[in-house]
């Protein structure tokens, strides 16, 4: 197993709701439940990487990327796609111009993705304009850390 064998990539900016990526990636990195495998988690924030993914990402056994999602839905709805998923969502599903669907389609044709790729988005809440989260993706958060906790430990401790 390599020395990073879980990459977690906070995708947004500090404007809003589009700060999810970033305050999600941050809560794993100071997250209790991963305390004793932050040597093989590398944790990063990107503000619109768009096909720079690709290098981010090489040679890690797990990606989870982290990112807002503007699709109609109820502000607060959790979207969880694996790469395959991700890959057939529409256009312009992340706030982002060329966003994370768009490089995994990307990484998908060149035969580049990472052996595992799994995505969370929450809804935002297209009426938000403050500089932080609205009370909706806000509250999604607690149990959203939770589960990519317990993806994160059983992905590391099936590859020891």
């Amino acid at each position: 197993m390599t020395a990073s064998a879980v990459r977690v990539i906070g995708v947004g900016s500090p404007h809003g709701d589009d700060w999810l990526g970033w305050e999600l990636a941050e809560r794993l990195r100071t997250s209790e439940a991963l305390a004793g495998w932050h040597e093989r988690i590398a944790i990063s924030l990107h503000d619109r990487p768009g096909a720079a993914l690709l290098q981010a990402w090489q040679g890690t056994g797990l990606v989870i990327l982290l990112d807002a999602v503007r699709s109609g839905a109820e502000p607060g709805r959790v979207h969880r796609f694996d790469a395959a998923q991700l890959a057939a969502q529409p256009r312009q599903l992340s706030t982002h111009g060329f966003g994370v669907a768009e490089a995994v389609q990307l990484a998908a044709a060149l035969d580049a993705l990472p052996d595992r790729l799994q995505f969370f988005g929450v809804e935002i809440d297209p009426a938000n304009t403050e500089m932080r989260l609205s009370d909706a993706v806000d509250a999604a958060l607690p149990a959203l850390v939770e589960e990519i906790e317990a993806l994160v430990l059983s992905a590391l401790q099936d590859r020891k």
